[in-house]
């Protein structure tokens, strides 16, 4: 089964970024993620959203 997300947020913790993400059944769960590994994660969410725009 797939876990549905509810909501999430990104803090800054020094060096490194909090990715906090929260499932629809109540579940948290909380990665710690360098600039360049939060960067290259938007790029890939942007070459995704723009392949399904066409």
């Amino acid at each position: 089964m797939t876990a549905t997300l509810a909501q999430f947020a990104i803090t800054q913790d020094g060096e490194l970024y909090r990715l906090q993400f929260v499932l629809e059944d109540g579940t948290t769960t909380t990665i710690a993620a360098s600039y360049e590994q939060l960067d290259l994660l938007a790029e890939e969410i942007d070459r995704r959203l723009d392949a399904d725009e066409d």
